[in-house]
């Protein structure tokens, strides 16, 4: 008899039941059957032993990336899909080439609000996009205000282009009798 945990889409908060036994402690990409989101699930004994806890988000971030001469070799426009205290999980179109990376977004105020961190990894998602881990480095307020803003933009206002996008995308293309089911995806 399999274990079944109940885990939910990222995007569009359906819940399904996955077997426990397929989640591997790296983790495994799954597809959400109803809105096709690709999102990767950990165990459940992985997830609490995390330093921080990671807030979802879907906030348009900027980002630039420089080598150690502080030369910008890279820069684009990914997608933040969780953050945390220690850093941010951003999905890009392209891989971030270097190590140093400034993060930029705008708050609800329209404000500027920017964060140095570190690439930690950038690997090719079956989606054909990059997610790119980066950790949090420099000035612990501006951290915090980095976050703050984040969350506040996405959680409290909801308005940002890329999220009405997504919406409207998938009120389009919506299928009334999809069934509710995961594909399971690998990466190598």
């Amino acid at each position: 008899m399999s274990n079944q945990t109940q885990i939910s889409c990222e995007s569009c908060r359906s819940k399904f039941k996955i077997d426990s036994n397929r989640v591997k402690p790296k983790g495994i990409l799954v597809m959400c059957s109803k809105c096709r989101a690709v999102f990767r699930v950990y165990p459940s004994d992985i997830v609490k032993r995390r330093k921080h806890s990671r807030v979802k988000t879907q906030n348009l971030i900027s980002y630039f990336s420089f080598n150690k001469n502080r030369k910008m070799i890279s820069h684009g426009l990914g997608i933040a899909l969780d953050i945390s205290q220690s850093g941010i999980l951003l999905e890009t179109p392209d891989s971030i080439k270097s190590g140093l990376v400034l993060l930029t977004a705008t708050d609800k105020r329209k404000k500027l609000i920017e964060v140095n961190g570190r690439l930690i990894y950038s690997k090719k998602a079956p989606s054909e996009t990059y997610l790119c881990g980066i950790e949090f480095i420099g000035n612990e307020e501006r951290v915090k205000n980095f976050i703050i803003s984040l969350i506040k933009e996405y959680s409290v206002q909801r308005n940002n282009l890329f999220i009405k996008l997504k919406k409207q995308f998938y009120k389009d293309n919506s299928r009334p009798n999809a069934p509710k089911t995961f594909t399971t995806c690998s990466l190598k």
